[in-house]
This record gives C-alpha cells, sequence and structure tokens, in this order.
C-alpha cells in the first residue's frame, strides 16, 4: 500500500527538483430511497516538476491507495513532466494558508449514513408532484507536504444532493453542492420546481423581438457552479490573459463604459469564504489561497496566479479564481414597463471562453408585455456576456450558493429572444 512516507522518499531518491504531495483520508456515504452504502478510501495528488537545461516540466498525478508502488508513480509522473518541458520558472517560497472553515460542525462526527438518511427522509414532496434523490456526504482530512518544508493539514465536509421532481409529463432534476447541510435549501428549491414544472405544462412557444431580461436564482447559476458569472473566472485567467486570448486587460474597463454606470461592477474571488464550495486552504499546487478582486468598478483588477504563472510575472500566486462574491445593486426586482422575460429556467448556456459572447436557451420564462403575461418555453439568447453583466441591474437580494454569492437575480435591459 502507498504511503506518504514512501511518496517523499521516492521523490528525494528521484531527486525531483520540486515536488508537492496531497493525501486525503475520505468517509463517504451515498443513501438513495432503494439503498444505502458507505465506504472509506484514501486518494492522492503528487505535482512534480522537473529542472532540466532547457527549462522546466510539470505533471500532476491523481491516484487511488492501492495503485502500484511509490516508486513507479514517482517514474511515471517523472517522465511524464519531463515530457512537458517549457520556459523555466522558480517555486515561490511556501506562504501562510488560509484561514478558512470549511467543515460543517454537524458533520465532523456524526454517522454519515444515518445523516444523509434522514436528510432524504425530509425531502419535501409538493402535493401532484413526486419526488426521488440521492444524498451524499463527504468527510475528508487533508494532509499537504512539500518539498520545501510546508507541513499541513485541514478538515473538510462536502454534501451533495440530488431530487428528480416530476409532474405530470415533465421533470426537472435538483443538484445541490455545500459544505454544509444548512446550505442545501432543498426546502425552498423542491417547491418551486414543482410550481415551474406545472406552468411548464402551459407554457407556449416565444414570439421573436426585443425586451428585458430578468436572470432568477436558477437561471443565473445554471449548470451548478458559477452560471453566467463564469465568463469572470475565465478571462482573469493569467495564463489566458498573458497570450491575448481573451479581452480582459488589467486596469483597463471590461467593457467600454462598464466604469461610468451608476453601480459598476465589482467581482471578488474569494477562496477563504466559510463554508463556500471552492474554499481551500491551499490552492490546487499547493500554493496559499487569497482573497482577491477580479473587477473594481468595471475595471479589470486581479487575475488568478498559478505558482508557475506567478513566477513568471514576479509575484506571489494566489490559488486562482475560486468562489466568486458579486457586489449586490440597489435594484429592488421591480419589473420594467414594456415586453420582459423573466426567466425562471435555462435549458442550456453556452459561453464562448475567450470573447464572452454567449447563447442563452429558455426552458422556461414569464413572458410579460403591455400588462398581460403567458409562460412561454424554448427561444435562444445571444448576449455579449460580459458587456450584459457589466451593464446589468443586480439585486439588493442576497444569494448564497456553493461557490457564489451576490445578487439573487439581475437585469439585462436590452436583450433579444430568437426562435
Amino acid at each position: 500500500m502507498i504511503s506518504r512516507r514512501a511518496l517523499v522518499s521516492a521523490l528525494e531518491d528521484r531527486r525531483v527538483t520540486d515536488w508537492t504531495v496531497i493525501e486525503r483520508d475520505q468517509e463517504l456515504a451515498t443513501v438513495t430511497d432503494t439503498r444505502r452504502r458507505t465506504d472509506d478510501r484514501t486518494r492522492w495528488v503528487v505535482i512534480v516538476h522537473q529542472d532540466v537545461p532547457r527549462g522546466r516540466g510539470s505533471a500532476r498525478l491523481e491516484i487511488g491507495a492501492l495503485d502500484g508502488n511509490a516508486r513507479d508513480l514517482v517514474d511515471q509522473a517523472q517522465a511524464l513532466a519531463l515530457s512537458t518541458v517549457g520556459p523555466p520558472w522558480r517555486s515561490t517560497l511556501p506562504a501562510a494558508p488560509a484561514k478558512v472553515d470549511i467543515a460543517d460542525p454537524a458533520l465532523t462526527k456524526a454517522a454519515l449514513d444515518e445523516t444523509a438518511a434522514q436528510l432524504l427522509a425530509a425531502l419535501p414532496h409538493p402535493a401532484d408532484s413526486t419526488v426521488s434523490g440521492e444524498i451524499e456526504l463527504m468527510r475528508e482530512r487533508v494532509t499537504v507536504q512539500t518539498r520545501q518544508g510546508l507541513r499541513t493539514g485541514w478538515t473538510a465536509t462536502q454534501v451533495r444532493a440530488s431530487a428528480l421532481v416530476a409532474v405530470s409529463a415533465s421533470s426537472l432534476e435538483l443538484v445541490r453542492e455545500a459544505r454544509r447541510v444548512t446550505d442545501l435549501d432543498l426546502a425552498q428549491a423542491i417547491p418551486l420546481a414543482a410550481v415551474d414544472l406545472a406552468l411548464l405544462g402551459t407554457a407556449a412557444a416565444p414570439k421573436p423581438g426585443s425586451c428585458s431580461l430578468l436572470l432568477r436564482s436558477d437561471a443565473l447559476l445554471h449548470g451548478g457552479g458559477l452560471g453566467v458569472w463564469s465568463v469572470f473566472a475565465t478571462h482573469a485567467t493569467a495564463e489566458l490573459e498573458r497570450q491575448g486570448l481573451v479581452r480582459y486587460r488589467l486596469g483597463a474597463p471590461v467593457v467600454t463604459g462598464a466604469d461610468q454606470i451608476d453601480e459598476p461592477l465589482t467581482v471578488t474571488s474569494d477562496g477563504a469564504l466559510d463554508f463556500a464550495t471552492r474554499s481551500s486552504p491551499l490552492g490546487d499546487d499547493g500554493d496559499a489561497v487569497r482573497r482577491f478582486p477580479l473587477v473594481e468598478r468595471g475595471v479589470a483588477a486581479g487575475l488568478g496566479m498559478s505558482m508557475r504563472e506567478a513566477s513568471r510575472r514576479r509575484t506571489e500566486p494566489n490559488g486562482g479564481v475560486r468562489n466568486l462574491v458579486v457586489a449586490p445593486g440597489t435594484w429592488t426586482e421591480v419589473i420594467p414597463p414594456g415586453r420582459s422575460l423573466d426567466v425562471r429556467r435555462l435549458r442550456s448556456l453556452s459561453i464562448d471562453p475567450y470573447t464572452g459572447d454567449a447563447s442563452l436557451e429558455i426552458a422556461l420564462a414569464i413572458d410579460r408585455d403591455g400588462g398581460g403575461e403567458r409562460a412561454i418555453t424554448g427561444g435562444i439568447v445571444r448576449i455579449d456576456l460580459v458587456a450584459a453583466l457589466a451593464r446589468a441591474r443586480r439585486s439588493a437580494t442576497p444569494l448564497r450558493r456553493g461557490a457564489y454569492l451576490g445578487p439573487s437575480s439581475i437585469l439585462i435591459e436590452d436583450a433579444e429572444v430568437l426562435v
């Protein structure tokens, strides 16, 4: 069986230039309506950097506790690193890990399978609907050791819940991930899904034309991650910015006039946000996680720095872009006059990672025009997402979900729906 001591010994014997070993001892429980499963496992991440006269190569291996032996794995990682040799760079000195709480006190000593069963039994079952679910709980102890002398560890918890809600012939799957049980919010999400499914049964096809676009929380965060806000996470990647592949330029407005509007946009990456799903004391390469701005009052202000990119720029790594904190606005969610689409859910969201152009396919929306309203399904909205979000009106109501903390809805005042 592989041990951390054996891996460290093999890395030293092979004279690897720099390395990081991450050990994850995990306890898991999965409960559905028909089965219950528990598991204990150990997962390893081995990161190696090998210097040769022509530069430095890097490799990352993720392995299970019984995969081969330590020396063979180190030889494999070293060979992979040598196959990716690029320009030379130096590892930064270790910095203090971020101070962040990522373990739910209610799960640190609980029997995970019993807790998961209780959560499953507590799922709401609205009238005229059927609900089936799955609860996954994980508790892990993470230990990190680096060649430069850093040794640290922490405890983390993860909660994942999925629920399939069906009304008549329509169904909708909800997925929520959180660090704490109290952050799942399924008690409200499932009844709302049942209401939306009932509306879907009466929905008509949309009419093309101009409109204001309201994105509610499930549309705003479509896909279970950062949703539409992920465009800023991509654009603020230091490697892409250095290569000129994205429009994001430090010190410049993210779009013309973004710094001149009444409520300019501010977006922050906060990997030290307590109990957020992308929070961690250390980043994926063993670098310290830090809080830093991406956009300040409409101006590009910061980049997610890996260890390699930080070395090239002679600055400090920050763990990369992680949780996003978006400053709220003052919009009170009043529906504007004229035609508006109040989008409850999207069927798909496609974002070009370089240009920020996006295509939003509507699953369910309320079309309001001239005092009347009707449910619609279908239709596509194509927009410059960077410009739209920079100029959007943001609600004052906060929403915390997964890796996101920010307004629960936004209003984009100039959009067009296509059919």
